[in-house]
């Protein structure tokens, strides 16, 4: 990847069950939120997944809320 981590507009952690080591965790940084279905995809089996938690890493230069948004 030749893209900074900070570079890239989403974060997701998939936190997956596993019988030796409790859950783990696994961070990934991608740009378009379609690009974790090719990470979930990719595996670990996605039956072992506890959750994924997907969240902002890259704000704006500017600041909205979904009220000024949808106007």
């Amino acid at each position: 990847m030749t893209e900074k981590h900070t570079d890239l507009r989403w974060r997701a952690v998939v936190t997956y069950r596993s019988i030796k080591l409790g859950q783990i965790d696994v961070e990934h940084f991608f740009e378009e939120i379609e690009d974790l279905h090719d990470i979930v995809e990719r595996g670990p089996d996605w039956n072992a997944i506890e959750r994924i938690d997907v969240t902002l890493n890259r704000k704006a230069s500017y600041s909205t809320t979904e009220e000024a948004s949808a106007a």
